[in-house]
């Protein structure tokens, strides 16, 4: 006799309320991930996971949560939805590279779609674990040069940014060199946990041109960000970094844009943002191989995400800039403003290296984590 966890006795059940008609897809998938379970099949019982995930004609879109649930609905499920009658159901299950990776070799793939950084495009495509998009469906004349990759195609932009207390800089925006200068300028300093944004903004101030970034000194990276001892507070989540601002825990912080347009925004302009020497990145959309909605469909969807009044509704509820280079040209007053991609935003930035982070991301981030903790 093989006995069962409680999460295993809550899967059966939901999997009958799904049966039963009482609970949706989408609530399934949430509670299967809630319990630490990739909704796989149960393959005994009256209705297995699998089949109550593939019953419907839908769309699952993986994303990493917050806000982003609703704003991609809206933005990009709700117009999908009217334009072909099927339904986009997101899911702010954070679609990780090792999530996606174990739910494609399980043979059980929940999400039709995800959200990801660019260079996940090959990292997991070339892994055979991506579906290839298909070009006669989605236009890749509407992205920039090199975001239209054979497993993916960038949806939208983003950037790491210099964000402070204007008290302390009534004058001029700071630079990277000022972030690392607390005998002029005191207080507290903060930066992503997880490497991204953190490492080039270390090598910025330590020196390095913008145009010789890549490939990165990880060491150097880590050996300038410990110089700043107990005076760096590591942010984790963009709520937190928002937090640490908006109370004066920090003066200064290498932030999401989103975040410091929303604290522009809250503090009355005492807390702003200079896009100098920020960190221009796109994010992507791809599709696991064997999602359960069928190429078609999702390619159609794909399309549909870069249309530019969609790109722009998406910068309008969340803060993140269009994919597509028209969208942005369409943008007035403070769109422009918010707008990482924007011609004038983007000339003041550093932009990604996708080659270098999808070679080098995993060990990167494992060496940075064990530099700034030791």
């Amino acid at each position: 006799m093989t006995g069962k966890t409680i999460n295993d006795d809550l899967i059966d059940l939901a999997r009958q309320e799904v049966a039963k008609g009482r609970m949706g897809r989408r609530d399934f998938v949430r509670l299967c991930l809630a319990a630490g379970i990739a909704p796989v099949a149960a393959s005994s019982g009256l209705f297995s996971a699998r089949d109550a995930l593939a019953q419907a004609n839908e769309i699952v879109l993986a994303n990493f949560g917050g806000d982003a649930v609703k704003a991609m609905g809206e933005a990009w499920g709700e117009p999908f939805t009217a334009d072909t009658g099927t339904p986009v159901i997101v899911d702010g299950a954070t679609p990780l590279a090792g999530k996606i990776k174990a739910m494609v070799e399980s043979g059980n793939v929940v999400w039709d779609v995800c959200d990801g950084d660019g260079f996940l495009c090959n990292q997991l495509g070339f892994q055979d674990l991506l579906d290839e998009v298909d070009y006669s469906i989605v236009d890749k004349s509407m992205v920039r040069d090199g975001w239209a990759y054979q497993h993916g195609i960038a949806n939208y932009t983003y950037s790491f940014v210099l964000a402070y207390d204007k008290t302390l800089f009534p004058d001029r925006p700071p630079t990277y060199k000022d972030f690392f200068d607390t005998k002029t300028y005191p207080g507290k300093r903060t930066m992503w946990k997880y490497q991204m944004g953190a490492m080039e903004a270390c090598l910025l101030a330590d020196g390095v041109p913008p145009e010789e970034l890549y490939p990165a000194d990880v060491d150097r990276a880590i050996a300038k960000a410990k110089t700043l001892g107990d005076d760096l507070i590591f942010w984790e989540s963009g709520a937190s970094s928002q937090q640490m601002l908006m109370t004066g825990e920090v003066v200064m912080g290498n932030i999401w844009n989103t975040r410091s347009s929303v604290l522009e925004r809250d503090t009355d302009g005492r807390i702003t943002w200079t896009w100098n020497d920020g960190l221009f990145c796109h994010s992507s959309f791809v599709m696991p191989k064997g999602h359960k909605a069928g190429a078609e469909i999702t390619n159609k969807f794909l399309a549909s995400s870069l249309i530019p009044e969609r790109q722009i509704e998406l910068l309008k509820l969340l803060g993140n800039g269009p994919s597509n280079p028209a969208a942005s040209a369409m943008l007035k007053g403070d769109l422009v403003r918010i707008d990482p991609g924007h011609p004038d935003n983007v000339a003041k930035q550093v932009t990604r290296s996708e080659a270098w982070y999808e070679k080098n991301y995993d060990d990167a981030l494992a060496k940075w984590l064990d530099g700034i903790s030791s």
